[in-house]
């Protein structure tokens, strides 16, 4: 997905924000704001949003001297949703279709999105996803596949945010209890609010799952960036389960072979994002306008862009 004019406008709006997190600094504001705004005429618009975010961040913390301002965010999102996780596989073991139920939890736990949003209300998310149809469901296809995979077989689960990583292992847990194999990638390093491998260990997911790196500081899976060690997982993988709008942004047109279809697990909570599955999938622009919408979209393998 290439970067829109309208995410110029979305950069200046995060960056604001960031900087205020960062400090109460005025004149720190003024001097974000004026050297964001120097950036974006530089952007090369080919690139998708999260790739071009990585410059944006990356000026942010030289200019207010804080190189991971969501840090203590984080970890609040990752202790609110621990603290509700034991109710929650109650809730998914007793459910008709465990990982049926466990999607819808950690897809709407993808409202938990600093870079996309705000302020937003996990709970009501939470509520709305029990009963919310999906605007695109190839839930089906993916059940397919999971009872199809031989034991043992690998599965790379590309995370995204704090918080987040939490209702994903919700799913982790269904896969790994049919036998198999899960990778878990985060990020290298910190951007906005996204899952680190420190975070992943807190949360417990190293008790179900191979944690590792996509050796990136980009909200996304820029392929071209990514490390050796992420790219022969990701080359490897009989299926991948891609979570968040920054992944799906990396790799919606992404060139790359692989034998195994991505399955992208998002709340849609950008217009721009919503009218680039409409084109992708043939769905009407008003049933993705980017308010919540929630979407679980394969993409097949061996894919050229």
């Amino acid at each position: 997905m290439k970067t829109s004019v309208d995410c110029l406008a979305c950069f200046m709006g995060q960056a604001l924000r960031v900087a205020r997190i960062s400090t109460a600094d005025e004149a720190v504001h003024l001097e974000v704001a004026r050297v964001v705004a120097a950036l974006l005429p530089q952007m090369e618009m080919s690139l998708t949003p999260p790739e071009n975010s990585v410059a944006v961040y990356a000026t942010i913390a030289r200019v207010t001297g804080c190189p991971d301002p969501y840090l203590a965010i984080k970890k609040a999102s990752n202790d609110q949703a621990l603290a509700i996780l034991p109710d929650l596989l109650r809730e998914v073991e007793q459910s008709e279709v465990p990982l049926l139920a466990a999607l819808r939890l950690a897809i709407a736990g993808n409202i938990i999105d600093y870079g996309a949003m705000a302020s937003f209300d996990v709970g009501a998310a939470m509520v709305r996803a029990r009963t919310m149809s999906f605007v695109i469901d190839e839930s089906r296809q993916l059940f397919e596949q999971v009872c199809r995979l031989p034991g043992k077989a690998k599965v790379l689960y590309l995370a995204d945010n704090c918080g987040e990583i939490v209702y994903d292992s919700l799913v982790i847990r269904c896969l790994v209890d049919v036998g198999l194999e899960v990778t878990v990638a985060v990020k290298e390093g910190p951007i906005i609010n996204d899952a680190l491998f420190a975070d992943a260990m807190a949360c417990g997911l190293d008790q179900y799952a191979r944690i590792i790196t996509n050796g990136t500081a980009c909200p996304g899976t820029p392929l071209a960036s990514c490390s050796a060690e992420f790219l022969h997982v990701f080359q490897r993988a009989d299926l991948i389960l891609s979570k968040g709008q920054g992944n799906f942004e990396t790799l919606s047109e992404a060139v790359f072979e692989t034998e195994a279809d991505i399955f992208f697990l998002l709340t849609v909570k950008c217009p721009v994002v919503g009218a680039h599955l409409a084109r992708l999938t043939g769905k009407g622009l008003n049933e993705l306008p980017g308010q919540g919408e929630m979407v679980l979209y394969c993409r097949g393998h061996s894919a050229v862009g």
